[in-house]
């Protein structure tokens, strides 16, 4: 099968101040983050995590679009743009660009997922879009590192940038390029690109419902319309890096010694004298009751690369068997932590918080994800935290 990908560029509504109105992804943003964002009535916030009941939310986050651009906090760009957006820290910088990616090879397959969605939430941004006509968060999509994608990064790169803001301890800059030769130059090399969805299977699919409900209502293929394509962040996957996403368990429900008893069939187990991170895959650090514990995974023979993942052990040989955890999705008895770098924070939710166990593990390699997406498996659930997380409201693309 001959892969293809078609990108576009995009016409936007473009924020007036992104400083003061862009905000981190909607589903990453905790309870006191969204009170703090809308004491703001500039924010995107409005938009994205509307106030409300029932159907009335998703009127609200309309109500909020149209005031944006009654307010002049959005003006739409009319020429055909696409964008590099960056983010740089001391630590960490990396860049990519933003545009349209065809719903069209989404439903082909062209553009791999690698994780189920959910249909409560899915319903949720389906419902978000019928209503806004408007896509604010970017899907992260993925592909393998080419040097002539990055030559053409780099061209629109030495030009000044339309935007320049720090904001959550990074530097966020975004260039526009509206020369249709260098867009023209893209569009034939992402041709034969294989496009992986990195974070935002949720968005990627509620737009392709959108699309789904538009198309039913049209006779025969009209000209290209917005809604044909997916706003998306499109990197380099050595532009990428993954931290983990780590277990909470809140009760043990056996003694300590049978718990350990029964983890050494699937671990060499040592106990460690303070906090710690794994080194390499298929080595778990453990806080149980605030003792820290080295599991190193004994078996070298997996079935698949889905089993040889982390997250895949520990859900398969230890949640479900030991822990009685068979959906961690809808379990009380778990939640998720992703994107806490140091170990002694993690032992927080043990020693202060009041929890049982911390499974600490090392991040999945965005190798093994593109392996697994391209032979159609899936990843176990909230197997991946892309950091840092891309901003919301730099592109409004409207549908």
């Amino acid at each position: 099968m001959h892969i293809m990908v078609k990108i576009s560029p995009l016409k936007p509504y473009l924020p007036k101040k992104p400083e003061e109105f862009t905000t981190n992804p909607y589903d990453v943003i905790g309870d006191e983050e969204e009170k703090k964002l809308k004491l703001n009535s500039n924010s995107l916030i409005h938009l994205i995590l509307p106030d409300g009941d029932g159907d009335e939310i998703y009127e609200n986050a309309a109500k909020a679009y149209q005031r944006y651009k009654d307010d002049g906090l959005i003006a739409k760009e009319n020429q055909p743009s696409i964008f590099v957006y960056k983010q740089e820290s001391r630590f960490f910088s990396h860049q990519g660009l933003i545009m349209g990616l065809s719903l069209q090879d989404y439903e082909a397959g062209n553009i791999v997922k690698h994780e189920y969605t959910r249909d409560k939430p899915l319903q949720d941004r389906t419902n978000h879009i019928v209503s806004t006509k408007v896509a604010a968060g970017l899907v992260w999509s993925v592909f393998s590192a080419n040097k002539k994608i990055k030559k053409t990064i780099d061209k629109i790169q030495k030009k000044d940038p339309l935007f320049t803001f720090s904001k959550n301890d990074y530097k966020h800059l975004l260039w526009q390029e509206t020369d249709p030769k260098i867009i023209e130059n893209l569009t034939r090399l992402f041709k034969n690109e294989k496009v992986y969805i990195a974070d935002g299977h949720h968005r990627a699919a509620s737009a392709a419902e959108y699309r789904k409900k538009q198309l039913s209502g049209m006779n025969e293929e009209e000209e290209e319309k917005p809604w044909q394509y997916l706003l998306s962040y499109v990197a380099s996957d050595d532009q990428i890096r993954i931290l983990p996403y780590n277990r909470v368990i809140k009760k043990l429900p056996m003694d300590i010694e049978d718990f350990l008893e029964k983890l050494k069939e699937i671990y060499e187990i040592k106990q460690k004298d303070k906090a710690f991170d794994p080194v390499r895959k298929n080595q778990v650090a453990m806080c149980l009751k605030g003792k820290w514990y080295e599991l190193n995974v004994k078996t070298k023979e997996f079935n698949s690369k889905r089993d040889s993942l982390d997250v895949a052990i520990l859900q398969d040989k230890v949640l479900n068997p030991i822990l009685g955890i068979s959906d961690p999705r809808s379990d009380e008895n778990i939640f998720f932590v992703g994107g806490v770098k140091n170990p002694l924070d993690m032992e927080k939710y043990i020693t202060e918080k009041g929890n049982d166990i911390f499974f600490n593990l090392y991040p999945v390699n965005i190798k093994d994800l593109e392996t697994i997406a391209d032979l159609g498996g899936v990843m176990p659930p909230k197997s991946t935290w892309f950091d840092p997380k891309v901003l919301s409201g730099l592109i409004l693309h409207d549908l």
